[in-house]
């Protein structure tokens, strides 16, 4: 197990020195004279040492390299630089990892220390080096965060952090409210810190970040997750509307209006011909109450059995109907193709961004 690990990190080592090496290559004046990994001074290990001639002049680049990239270890790995650098007068702290976001780049740029990921970001800024790339996506985005926050239970979280990111949470509260166990709550607010979206204070936790979590949670979301059903019916959206209701309070069914249908209730942007509802049923047993038919075309009912209860996760009631919540909304229309993303930023817009 310990050779396994120790093979991993000298693995990243030589990934960060050819990552190093191909940017410094791409400056004419500069040239790699020397190279030293795992250098040892007063008790202090240099990950790699980096001899520089810059226009002439000999300079070193101190270079430290994280598995992780996340900003609350960017932080620690930046007071680490203050301490190398102060046997080395004239030289430059370049910090190197998986991926580096660019909340964690911006780190790096405050306390003058250049930073560079596997991906291809980098940030140099010395002498009369300057070189700033960025925009490039995270090629470890579904290993390493997907699995952590945005699975179905895990999830949870985000919904009733982004439900009132003012509010302050315990653990054990947080695990009340999203249903889940109270020791997924604690690992997942430890992901959360670590990317710098919440804050603790005194035990409790909130959000701090709102936007960057949730665009983190697009990119690995699909309202496809869901199961979908399609149907039609004679029926106007209006009458649609009164149905599932009617059936649904005779039935104890749980449902709410999803993607463009709950859209024209919050906010009244764009129209689609076809209805949408989540609901929490037999499928079969809906379709035969509301008559809807099974068609090989031209649907226009689409019923939505939801992948996870959280989609039911500040359900509202407007004008007697229920409604999944502006995020549920919100998530579903921007991955929508046709006319959703533009639902989707009007619902952001006038919604969710009004409460932040």
């Amino acid at each position: 197990m310990i050779r396994v690990k120790q093979n991993a990190e000298s693995d990243l080592i030589k990934k960060a020195r050819k990552s190093l090496e191909a940017v410094l290559s791409k400056v004419p004046f500069v040239e790699i004279k020397k190279m030293r990994s795992n250098v040892r001074i007063d008790n202090k290990e240099i990950d790699l040492i980096f001899e520089v001639l810059v226009s002439g002049k000999l300079v070193d680049f101190i270079v430290e390299v994280k598995s992780q990239g996340e900003p609350r270890l960017v932080r620690v790995a930046v007071a680490q630089f203050q301490t190398y650098l102060q046997d080395y007068p004239d030289s430059y702290g370049i910090l190197v990892a998986p991926y580096l976001s660019d909340a964690s780049r911006q780190i790096c740029k405050e306390a003058g220390i250049g930073c560079i990921d596997l991906a291809g970001n980098a940030f140099l800024s010395f002498k009369n080096i300057y070189i700033d790339r960025s925009g490039i996506p995270n090629p470890f985005r579904v290993k390493r965060i997907s699995k952590s926050l945005f699975s179905p239970k895990s999830s949870r979280i985000l919904r009733v952090l982004l439900s009132d990111p003012t509010k302050r949470w315990y653990v054990e509260e947080m695990s009340r409210e999203a249903s889940i166990s109270i020791g997924l709550v604690s690992r997942v607010k430890q992901a959360l810190l670590a990317n710098e979206w919440v804050k603790e204070e005194k035990k409790r936790f909130y959000l701090v970040k709102p936007e960057e979590p949730l665009n983190e949670w697009l990119m690995n979301y699909s309202y496809t997750r869901n199961l979908s059903f399609s149907f039609y019916s004679g029926l106007s959206e209006d009458q649609l509307e009164a149905a599932i209701r009617k059936e649904s309070e005779k039935r104890n069914w749980r449902y709410g209006l999803a993607l463009f249908s709950g859209a024209r209730k919050v906010a009244p942007f764009v129209r689609f011909l076809r209805f949408f509802t989540y609901i929490d049923a037999d499928i079969e047993e809906i379709a035969n109450a509301l008559q809807l038919k099974k068609v090989d075309s031209g649907p226009n009912v689409t019923l939505l059995k939801p992948y996870d209860e959280g989609v039911f996760y500040g359900l509202q009631e407007i004008n007697g109907i229920n409604v999944v919540s502006d995020l549920q909304l919100y998530l579903d229309l921007k991955g929508f193709k046709g006319r959703g993303e533009e639902a989707a930023q009007a619902i952001f817009e006038q919604r969710l961004k009004p409460k932040w």
